[in-house]
């Protein structure tokens, strides 16, 4: 099932015009350390913090099967990185690029909650999620000490493709990371605001034993991503199989 191929593509045209650096997972960065699941990180142990409300985020997953639209390992950063920003509060947008096989009407959207666990099972040390919500919004702490250790996107990068590639459906994993400003990153959460409506149009579809597709706050998005009618008529044709 391609859902998001035209937004991947928009994603990149957008970071074409702004500066960006490219970084690699692939580079050894060695195995950081767990946090025990108790990743706590309080205002006083804090380095840096990234998608404050205050400051705003957007965070996306989006994928597909067409290796070649995704480069794996690689990281484009919009933005300072981790160990320039000490003592700041920088609004951040990321965007997970993931390429998968396999994906039908049957299993995408269960597929996507297990790819959509892996960032509430990260465990790094000095590395909190402080709040993720169904908004497609990320907030997150690093403390001071996992800074001077060196702690980085490109370690935050490598160590959540490590997490993804455990699913034997994931082939590559890309990653964008912007903390560039509140503009940049709202300029994305625009150009990514359909993923989520898209996602909430599956949950719907699933989960309703009833749907009025006249009615539906998602008719928009079935009119637009031609995929998730083919959800529907799989399901509708497997409950009248069901019921005889």
């Amino acid at each position: 099932m391609e859902l998001f191929e035209r937004t991947i593509i928009d994603i990149r045209n957008d970071i074409q015009k702004k500066k960006y650096v490219e970084l690699s997972a692939l580079q050894d960065t060695g195995n950081w350390p767990g946090g025990a699941g108790r990743n706590v990180v309080l205002t006083e142990d804090m380095a840096v913090e990234l998608g404050n409300p205050q400051k705003d985020s957007s965070s996306s997953l989006l994928w597909t099967q067409h290796a070649d639209m995704i480069s794996d390992g690689k990281i484009t950063l919009i933005g300072p990185d981790i160990p320039s920003s000490i003592g700041l509060s920088l609004p951040f947008g990321k965007v997970v690029l993931v390429a998968v096989n396999g994906f039908n009407e049957d299993n995408t959207y269960d597929r996507y909650k297990e790819m959509e666990a892996v960032r509430y099972a990260l465990d790094l040390k000095g590395y909190m999620i402080r709040a993720v919500s169904q908004y497609q919004r990320e907030w997150s702490r690093i403390s001071r000490e996992a800074v001077q250790k060196g702690f980085s996107f490109k370690v935050l990068g490598s160590e959540l493709r490590k997490e993804y590639l455990k699913k034997d459906y994931i082939r590559a994993v890309e990653f964008i990371f912007m903390t560039s400003s509140m503009e940049d990153v709202r300029e994305l959460k625009d150009i990514t605001k359909n993923v989520g409506r898209t996602i909430n149009a599956l949950d719907k579809m699933l989960n309703e034993i009833e749907a009025d597709c006249d009615e539906c706050e998602y008719n928009d998005v079935c009119d637009e991503v031609g995929e998730i009618k083919k959800v529907k008529k799989n399901r509708d044709e497997k409950r009248m199989k069901a019921n005889g």
